[in-house]
């Protein structure tokens, strides 16, 4: 277990360089005219490594930046974001659909133009590290996730 703890203060600190955000925006736009044929389609908020981890469609994912790692006792990520969202929305975004998606609030630190949110589940823990640079936000997600230790093998 020692070998996880480490290597999750070694990830944390790691995203705490890291920088990428975004805020999604809603709007309802109902039309009350019966004659009105123009649909308004909206891309969705997406799921991208995780199934419990929504992001918002406003910021994009910084392919070179993030990392990945899955085997057999644990998966990880370090996933990298970036756009134009106002700050103090994202956060309110990830803390609402962090909650929908079951995940329980530990801690929300601001320091300066940063903003630290530290989510856990049964088996998961998840950072999200928000920095607000001139004119861009940027995001950094690294989550973890331990496999079920039942089925390790044990030496004789």
């Amino acid at each position: 277990m020692r070998p996880f703890i480490k290597l999750l203060i070694a990830l944390t600190f790691l995203m705490m360089f890291a920088a990428c955000t975004t805020t999604s925006t809603s709007s309802n736009t109902s039309s009350t005219d019966p004659g009105a044929t123009e649909a308004n389609y909206e891309e969705p908020d997406y799921y991208y490594d995780f199934d419990d981890i929504l992001i918002p469609k406003e910021i994009d994912y910084n392919e070179d930046n993030s990392y990945k790692l899955d085997n057999a006792k644990f998966r990880a990520a370090i996933m990298q974001f970036k756009g134009r969202v106002e700050i103090l929305e994202l956060v309110q975004y990830f803390i609402n659909n962090m909650a929908k998606d079951n995940w329980t609030l530990v801690s929300n630190n601001k320091a300066a133009k940063i903003h630290v949110l530290n989510f856990e589940k049964y088996n998961k823990s998840c950072v999200i590290h928000i920095e607000d640079n001139f004119g861009s936000a940027s995001t950094s997600i690294f989550a973890v996730e331990v496999k079920d230790a039942g089925n390790s093998v044990k030496d004789k």
